[in-house]
């Protein structure tokens, strides 16, 4: 498996299923068997996933939508991606 850095380059899993519920959504992992339940922000992480993105790029946007600094979006937005990569629901391209 490719390591994630803030330089990779990330895009959703084609492998997967979804549904929207409220404001969160639950995500299955067809090969994983595994189901993911992402709150409002995470949603909103895996949506800005529809094309490829660097993650430095992912956590820009972020930070012009959310109150945070920016190291702390970036340690944030990498554990999160990591939980997704380990269940095979997105693919890290670099």
């Amino acid at each position: 498996m490719t390591t994630l850095s803030l330089a990779s380059i990330i895009c959703r899993s084609s492998d997967h299923l979804s549904t929207e519920i409220g404001e969160s959504l639950v995500i299955m992992s067809i090969e994983q068997g595994n189901y993911c339940d992402l709150d409002a922000i995470t949603s909103d992480v895996w949506r800005r996933l529809d094309q490829p993105i660097t993650v430095t790029d992912l956590c820009v946007k972020l930070g012009q939508e959310y109150d945070a600094d920016l190291d702390t979006i970036q340690r944030d937005v990498l554990i999160l991606l990591k939980k997704l990569a380990a269940e095979k629901l997105i693919t890290i391209q670099s």
